[in-house]
Formats: structure tokens, C-alpha cells, sequence
């Protein structure tokens, strides 16, 4: 699978994101809105593999978002919000 559209949007405009061994603990990453959708669990397509970047865009498709979409942008700036995951245990976690 190649890598996610919003990760070569964000290529294109110099923000490098920080995806190190993620595909190694990130199953899928659980983002709010803030509406009645409540909590959305959005798989990672690369979870396993020895791909250098994650890739939602199976996974947004499953969930009925957008492919443009952005549900992660790197570990550090999950990091600063504090954004929640599934590792690779089942189990949630926060950045």
C-alpha cells in the first residue's frame, strides 16, 4: 500500500512527520470529533509491516471518512493532544 495522501500533502509543504516504529505498536488510532459520532477507530493499513510510515486509508474508507482526511499526523504532535491508539495488544493507549 502506498502511503497516505495526507502524508504526501504534508511532504510537499516541508513538515516532516515522526512515524518511527509506529507500525510496530499503532493498530488503529481512535479520533473524536466532537459530535454524536462519538469515538471512531480508524484502523492502520501498515500495522505489522515493515513499512516506514502508517497508512489509514483502508481504514478511513471502512468508517466512512474522507481518504483526504487527516486522522494522524506523527507521534509527536499525538503527543501534544494527547490523542488515543490501539496497540498492538488490543488494548488503548494514550500518545
Amino acid at each position: 500500500m502506498k502511503a497516505d495522501v495526507t502524508t504526501k500533502i504534508y511532504k510537499s509543504i516541508g513538515i516532516k512527520e515522526n512515524h518511527d516504529n509506529v507500525n510496530k505498536f499503532l493498530k488503529a488510532v481512535i479520533i473524536n470529533f466532537g459530535d454524536e459520532r462519538g469515538d471512531i477507530v480508524v484502523e492502520n493499513d501498515n500495522f505489522g509491516t515493515r513499512r516506514k510510515y502508517a497508512d489509514f486509508t483502508e481504514g478511513k474508507r471502512k468508517v466512512g471518512l474522507h481518504p483526504m482526511q487527516i486522522v494522524f499526523s506523527g507521534i509527536d504532535s499525538a503527543h501534544i493532544f494527547h490523542d488515543k491508539y490501539v496497540g498492538a495488544d488490543g488494548r488503548v493507549y494514550e500518545f
